[in-house]
């Protein structure tokens, strides 16, 4: 038996690294539309994948840096967000092995605060991030690519919606 187990992660903006700037990053949920399908005859009620919901994510950062929000407070230019993390694999004798779980993002930053103070407390800003691409690798293998600009989906490097763009003409 192994059970993975993930403590940190470290989170880069267009390549800069941004170590211990950030305290905590929410990735988007990759959440399918589901449609309803009900016909004459059936007695239940089937859901058919439909599309794919936006993204969107959160950075909370624990202090105001000025390089971060000259990157996130630009409405029109995008921006890639990449993620760290460390995927420690644990056995009967111990740790057995760490790999990467990288998770790479581009989007556009939609909502940063501009601060809220109070006395002898640390402040905090959480910047919200809408997301059209999306690719996941673990220990280098591509594990999940989306990209809402181009029609693509796959997973493990399997392309789910080849047929799609191909009956479409897309």
């Amino acid at each position: 038996m192994q059970v993975n187990v993930i403590y940190n992660a470290n989170v880069y903006i267009n390549g800069n690294n941004l170590l211990g700037q950030a305290q905590e990053i929410k990735l988007p949920e990759v959440e399918i539309s589901q449609d309803e399908y009900k016909g004459l005859g059936l007695v239940g009620t089937i859901k058919l994948p439909s599309g794919v919901e936006a993204l969107e994510g959160e950075i909370t950062w624990n202090s105001f840096y000025e390089d971060a929000f000259k990157m996130a407070y630009h409405p029109f230019k995008a921006v890639q967000i990449m993620v760290r993390a460390d995927i420690q694999k644990h056995d009967a004798q111990g740790l057995a092995a760490e790999v990467p779980l990288v998770t790479i993002l581009t989007g556009n930053f939609s909502k940063n605060p501009l601060g809220s103070y109070k006395p002898k407390e640390r402040a905090e800003f959480a910047s919200t991030f809408q997301a059209h691409e999306v690719r996941q690798l673990i220990d280098g293998k591509e594990v999940l690519y989306f990209n809402a600009f181009k029609n693509e989906y796959r997973v493990n490097g399997t392309d789910a919606l080849a047929n799609f763009r191909r009956v479409v003409g897309a």
